[in-house]
């Protein structure tokens, strides 16, 4: 499957568009493959494996960090853009008829793992063309790429530290 660039630099736009609007909806569209539930799994995972590559370097791009900057310097600023993280019993207090406390942490720690995907994404991003890129993003991409749950939630967050489509000149 030769992925259709065009397609890709759509899909990167809905997919930001739809994370600053909060349209899990969109979101959801957004990411699918160009030809959608028919797309065969294998052509669907490289879909969303180069998708996500380009959202982590559009990204790094918004970021406006230096290429090669620390781990750090990324977490902090993702956690400038982002907000801090949801707390078990922030969860549990925006719904405490279905959300139970075993829930509420085991949700935060999937938003935080996702978190940390999203900063080693991102400095894939920011690697130094003559350096190989951090372990721990080429692992980030793998994991997010074959969870479903923690690919849209990373999508989306990426999306976020995208630049705000409607904010382009």
């Amino acid at each position: 499957m030769t992925i259709d660039q065009a397609a890709l630099g759509s899909a990167v736009k809905a997919v930001a568009a739809a994370a600053h609007a909060d349209d899990l909806a969109a979101l959801y569209r957004a990411v699918m493959p160009p030809a959608g539930t028919d797309t065969p799994p294998a052509e669907a995972a490289r879909w969303f494996g180069t998708l996500l590559i380009h959202l982590a370097l559009t990204a790094a791009s918004a970021s406006r960090l230096e290429q090669g900057c620390p781990r750090e310097t990324v977490s902090e600023w993702i956690g400038e853009t982002l907000g801090p993280m949801p707390t078990p019993a922030l969860l549990r207090a925006a719904d405490p008829d279905r959300i139970d406390h075993v829930e509420a942490v085991r949700a935060a720690a999937d938003y935080s793992q996702c978190r940390e995907y999203a900063v080693d994404l991102v400095r894939v991003g920011l690697t130094d063309p003559d350096e190989d890129p951090d372990e721990r993003g080429v692992s980030a991409h793998c994991a997010v790429t074959n969870d479903k749950d923690a690919r849209i939630t990373v999508m989306a967050m990426l999306g976020r530290l995208a630049a705000d489509p409607g904010e382009r000149g």
